[in-house]
């Protein structure tokens, strides 16, 4: 799978429209293939859980996320829940021909995103911030990291299917 990867510096035009990192767009047109050849080249975005940010992504993103809901319990309070936090804020934006969209403006208050922004590449999805704001955020993230490096190698190490080592 492609990842998105980068921190790109942008600003919002006057038209209230942001250009797309054309890196990000290569990850999304790569990401949707021929499987969604005719469907509409674009970005879904929606407000982060855990953080003042935008995420996004394409149709793997979106259907990944879908199928996570779906293996919940079709009546559970919490699946309800989660639904509509993540699909009744989520939002589905073209590009135009310059490869921009417009971010909706509940979006830009939720990230205090107001003319300049950062796109962030988290792998599989991405995330848009308020520069100030990402960089607070980098700053936790990198010191969380290096108390955590040992995690990763654990994970390296494990055997498939479970990280103890034990036969199910």
């Amino acid at each position: 799978m492609t990842m998105f990867m980068s921190t790109i510096s942008g600003k919002i035009d006057a038209k209230g429209r942001v250009s797309v990192p054309s890196v990000f767009r290569s990850a999304i047109s790569a990401q949707n293939g021929a499987a969604q050849s005719g469907a509409p080249q674009g970005i879904f975005v929606y407000p982060s859980f855990t953080e003042n940010a935008i995420e996004g992504g394409g149709h793997t993103l979106m259907n990944d996320i879908g199928a996570m809901v779906e293996r919940l319990n079709l009546f559970a309070e919490e699946r309800d829940a989660l639904a509509a936090s993540l699909f009744a804020d989520s939002h589905h934006l073209n590009f135009d021909a310059d490869g921009r969209v417009s971010l909706p403006a509940a979006l830009l208050a939720h990230a205090g995103i107001e003319k300049e922004l950062c796109f962030v590449g988290m792998g599989g999805k991405f995330q848009i911030w308020n520069p100030q704001g990402f960089a607070d955020f980098r700053s936790k993230s990198r010191a969380m990291a290096l108390e955590q490096r040992g995690l990763l190698q654990s994970l390296s190490h494990a055997p498939p299917g479970g990280t103890d080592g034990s036969q199910q």
